[in-house]
């Protein structure tokens, strides 16, 4: 993440070719040129969700309250200073010198607009649903001083934080249901070290300098200009970046790492990831309600097979919404086996048989078939079509459907999908708080909320209720410790794996950093080659 002077700012999406607004290559014109995948969602931080989308808000467009230096820890940022008022809540005192890109000061009126905003269910808000559930209410004591008030003593307290304020002036006519179409989502004004100048759908975004940005905060962007441009298919992007024609590549594929390894004049990043990869089962629909089926589909799938064959080993095994890295990890409960013997067994149980010899089970007359989505992405396609074929082994017919990732997004939100591919990450480095948006119940029935799956399991409530307000680092560890054993049971969702981060930027690019904070944590440091 973007933090202090002198510590390594932020990361940006990349993506890109020569573009005529760059006068041609990359780096003409002090532009740094990225590549990107897909499209980033509607760039506002109370409904945007998707990982850079997140990033280039908090790194090069908006400003935090707060950031992480390079030990995770919680650092200053748009929130000078504050104080913790025991268990009860905190008061942030914020910078005077933060402007919005019009010109006008970025207050604490701004701050508490964006938190009620977040806390309306109806914005299906990231914010609301994983940062601040233990967030009882905010209260504006003067222009730069606003305290929180806590609902409830918890963990990780000042990490509730790590989120950019909107501008009320220009959002306070938008509702809270309407927050996600607003006009303003594609025309962003935000505060940080660059700002919004054009964005032409699925082909690419530009961002400029930001030359009023604080000097205590970093001051402007390096770069004069930021562009981020959408390039699907990975061997292109990659040509790209080996002839120099952009700077950037991220995510690099782990089957492109060895060509980046030895190419001198590139460099390649790999670090533990806080992105969780998943297959959803709509826990409405069946047989996806059955607790049995859920865990026997987990049992027939080889996890591990799949890291081994498709991410080179840049990956490690999940059993939750709790990273191998972090210190609350439950070491103690190991990841379902592959064990088709044992899934087998349990679809008899549950009356899943092939009865006419076609290889496929059935009950009541209906086959074991459904639709699995993927996005569009060459690897997540890699993944489902070899857990099409796991599970056929076990009598079960997984028909993929590959869509365009913003289409794929849609339809999980609605949650008008049997089962998914896909992938959450815990943004703000939070384990006391985050399992709530994936699988708390009083986001089930929520429209476009987190909880996608429309999990419902109070065992899993209770306990997330419970880790989220352990302050005790002994107690947290048995409560997700258990929290852990009961999803093994229930499996509403099959955790795949933690994929490692890794990416390629060219070596003449100066001031990248890359590390469990996100690929852009550095982006405004960027600077290219003359």
């Amino acid at each position: 993440m973007r933090i202090l002077t002198g510590m390594a700012r932020l990361a940006a999406i990349a993506m890109v070719i020569a573009l005529a607004a760059c006068g041609g290559d990359a780096g003409r014109g002090g532009a740094v040129v990225a590549g990107l995948r897909a499209d980033l969602q509607g760039v506002n931080p109370i409904t945007a969700g998707d990982q850079y989308t997140v990033e280039i808000i908090n790194y090069a467009l908006f400003t935090p309250l707060i950031q992480y230096d390079q030990g995770l820890q919680v650092r200053p940022y748009l929130a000078e200073s504050w104080q913790l008022t025991g268990d009860t809540g905190v008061v942030f005192s914020l910078r005077r010198d933060v402007r919005w890109h019009d010109g006008r000061p970025v207050t604490a009126e701004d701050v508490k607009f964006t938190f009620d905003k977040a806390k309306d269910p109806l914005s299906a808000s990231l914010i609301g649903s994983a940062y601040v559930t233990n967030v009882d209410r905010a209260e504006v004591i003067d222009s730069f001083t606003i305290r929180f008030h806590f609902a409830r003593p918890h963990a990780q307290a000042l990490e509730d934080f790590w989120w950019a304020p909107v501008p009320k002036h220009l959002l306070e006519n938008v509702s809270a249901a309407d927050m996600r179409n607003a006009p303003f989502n594609r025309q962003p004004v935000g505060s940080g070290p660059f700002r919004f100048v054009e964005w032409q759908a699925n082909q690419r975004m530009v961002l400029e300098r930001n030359p009023d940005f604080p000097a205590a905060l970093g001051g402007p962007a390096e770069s004069e200009r930021l562009i981020l441009r959408v390039i699907p298919e990975p061997s292109t992007m990659l040509t790209e970046l080996v002839t120099g024609r952009i700077h950037v590549d991220i995510p690099l594929l782990p089957d492109q790492a060895e060509r980046v390894k030895q190419d001198n004049s590139l460099r390649f990043w790999s670090f533990p990831g806080k992105t969780l990869y998943y297959i959803g089962w709509n826990n409405r629909r069946e047989p996806f309600t059955s607790a049995n089926v859920r865990r026997a589909l987990t049992l027939g799938i080889n996890r591990q097979e799949i890291i081994d064959a498709l991410l080179y080993g840049e990956g490690a095994l999940a059993t939750g919404p709790i990273p191998p890295w972090h210190p609350l990890y439950p070491r103690d409960v190991q990841p379902l086996p592959y064990d088709t013997a044992e899934a087998a067994r349990i679809l008899e149980r549950e009356g899943w048989r092939d009865r006419n010899g076609d290889g496929i089970r059935d009950k009541a007359g209906r086959p074991f078939r459904f639709t699995l989505l993927s996005s569009d992405n060459s690897l997540n396609r890699a993944v489902v079509e070899m857990v099409q074929a796991q599970l056929r082994r076990i009598g079960v017919q997984a028909d993929v459907r590959v869509l365009e990732f913003q289409t794929l997004l849609a339809q999980h939100r609605a949650r008008d999908f049997d089962a998914v591919f896909s992938s959450w990450v815990l943004d703000n480095f939070q384990v006391a708080a985050a399992p709530n948006a994936l699988l708390h119940s009083s986001l089930a029935d929520v429209s476009n909320s987190t909880n996608r799956s429309a999990v419902r399991i109070p065992a899993l409530d209770r306990l997330i209720e419970r880790g989220s307000a352990a302050t005790d680092d002994a107690q947290a560890k048995a409560v997700w410790s258990e929290f852990t054993q009961v999803l093994q049971q229930e499996q509403p969702l099959t955790f795949m794996y933690w994929l490692n981060e890794i990416a390629a930027s060219r070596r003449d690019l100066a001031g990248v950093t890359m590390d469990q904070r996100g690929e852009f944590v550095s982006v405004a440091d960027w600077t290219p080659g003359r």
